[in-house]
């Protein structure tokens, strides 16, 4: 496997292509356009031994421009940020201070992404900011009743 090291956020980090292809195609011939990486931080004994998996545009983590590596890190560490979080709701506020990620980068991944399923509520906090979660998160911390609606959500 294929790995490279790089700087960001204060960090380094490990991008290890897995070899594995994600995409769309027609009859034999799949058209692989995104493949799988595990991102670890090698720097920071707090960060544990966490492995973040997320999806770039070659196989190899060494062919892949380096700011396209800083924002498949910065994707995958605003949703792990919401998935380990004992509140079903997370403001990008919170995230971006929490992920060190600028809170501008925080809302265009949340708004944007595609790697995971991102919920906004329809209320705001008692300081008036977006709140967001994903609905695997939010299904986990908020029961089976919970659990049923948002099954019937993603199914229309």
């Amino acid at each position: 496997m294929a790995t490279r090291r790089f700087r960001h956020l204060g960090q380094e980090w490990e991008a290890v292509g897995t070899g594995t292809g994600h995409g769309v195609g027609f009859g034999y011939l799949p058209s692989v356009d995104r493949w799988g990486v595990i991102l670890r931080s090698v720097s920071n004994p707090q960060q544990g031994d966490y492995r973040y998996r997320g999806t770039m545009s070659q196989s190899d983590p060494n062919a892949v421009d380096l700011e396209e590596l800083k924002r498949v890190l910065e994707e995958v560490l605003t949703i792990a940020a919401i998935d380990r979080s004992r509140f079903t709701w997370r403001t990008a506020e919170g995230i971006a201070e929490e992920t060190g990620i600028a809170v501008d980068r925080v809302r265009q991944i949340l708004e944007t992404t595609s790697e995971a399923d991102v919920m906004q509520s329809d209320e705001a906090n008692p300081q008036g900011h977006e709140l967001f979660t994903t609905r695997d998160h939010f299904v986990k911390t908020t029961g089976d009743v919970s659990k049923r609606y948002a099954d019937v959500e993603r199914s229309t």
